[in-house]
């Protein structure tokens, strides 16, 4: 694991050197009057800037350190977004032979234009609707699933009753939440009470399991901000509503076997709490846990759908294609013999406020009888 790391880290940063001294050829190209070596001590000092920045306001309580958190946020996008466009005018070239200062005009303008459209697009919350058969329900269940809505710098009391305003335009009769509804810093969580209150006003359950960000807050203290909103926090735990089953599990690896930077290793797997659960395997049963793991020692146990989220479907292209390798469920609704997963891309972002090649999005769930012949 040791070398690993050290190997990812030298990666990495053979990554961001190749990038600053492409970016920096170019615009010394595209901009002449700069000369080449300016062009890299500024990208290399921006670059150095955002993720220092990035590391230290993670945890801020300030109001000075939200601001340069987000300006760095916004900031790491833009430079991503900048990379793929000098590259795009680059293939452009190609055909069209445009003079390199057009080239430089195109390339900064197709990157703020992604920035600002990726800002836009995060902060609009989609509603998508999926209709899911479960065996032995007699009747309809409407159901509204959300997940990472990473409360914090970013996302504060605006986002919550925009969330709340959408559940309720739905009607659904119940909420299932699968975690990471924090990533504030731990110098500032004890002082988001009101943030969540518009969910007193829904009626309706409102299931939870925790997440992988939500453990970095405290499991204890994320309990109790859920279990003061009127939400059911499942800790390996059964809870019945109306003809369902619905288990929910902490945010455990799959079974001892398996490893993962985001869940804890310990006694408890998904494995070994499946098998000492007293689940009914007759009855209409959704699992609820925050990561698309461990569906085959659910499956096993008779469980009918899964939800989850987690990935953020790799929330800013060109990490949307990574995450479609590193996670055999992705993004969507998925199969697994008698079982259904979905994984939402979830509500939240992290790192930057900006989505590129996903959604923000809520998943409106029908939970119908399923025909004999499925």
């Amino acid at each position: 694991m040791k070398y690993t790391n050290i190997v990812f880290l030298v990666l990495t940063l053979a990554i961001l050197a190749g990038a600053v001294y492409y970016l920096s050829n170019r615009y010394a190209l595209f901009f002449s009057s700069i000369p080449k070596k300016a062009w890299i001590l500024g990208f290399s000092t921006l670059l150095v800037f955002v993720i220092l920045c990035i590391n230290l306001f993670s945890n801020t309580a300030s109001s000075l350190g939200k601001v340069i958190y987000i300006f760095s946020g916004i900031t790491m996008s833009l430079l991503l977004f900048l990379l793929l466009s000098v590259t795009f005018t680059d293939l452009l070239n190609l055909i069209f032979k445009f003079t390199p200062q057009i080239r430089g005009f195109i390339s900064t303008g197709l990157a703020v234009l992604l920035t600002a459209y990726g800002l836009w697009n995060a902060h609009n919350i989609k509603v998508k609707e999926i209709t899911i058969p479960i065996k032995g329900l007699t009747h309809e269940i409407r159901a509204v699933h959300i997940t990472d809505v990473h409360l914090g710098n970013f996302w504060g009391k605006r986002q919550v009753d925009k969330i709340v305003c959408k559940i309720k335009n739905i009607n659904p009769d119940v909420v299932f939440n699968t975690g990471d509804m924090f990533y504030y810093g731990k110098g500032d969580f004890d002082k988001i009470n009101n943030v969540l209150s518009a969910f007193l006003t829904l009626n309706i359950p409102h299931y939870f399991v925790y997440g992988n960000h939500d453990e970095q807050i405290g499991v204890q203290k994320v309990v109790k901000q859920m279990e003061d909103i009127n939400a059911i926090v499942l800790l390996n735990e059964i809870a019945h509503f109306r003809e369902l089953q619905i288990i929910g599990l902490e945010n455990m690896l799959q079974d001892e076997n398996a490893s993962s930077p985001h869940a804890k290793s310990g006694l408890e797997t998904i494995k070994s709490v499946m098998e000492k659960l007293p689940i009914e395997e007759s009855r209409p049963t959704i699992v609820l846990h925050h990561r698309p793991d461990g569906v085959k020692y659910m499956q096993e146990k008779g469980a009918d759908l899964l939800l989850a989220g987690h990935t953020h479907a790799g929330q800013i292209f060109p990490s949307t294609l990574i995450h479609k390798l590193l996670y055999k469920y992705n993004h969507g609704l998925y199969k697994y013999k008698t079982m259904n997963i979905y994984v939402s891309a979830g509500i939240g972002t992290i790192f930057s406020p900006v989505r590129l090649g996903t959604s923000s999005e809520m998943t409106f769930i029908r939970l119908v009888p399923a025909t004999p012949n499925l």
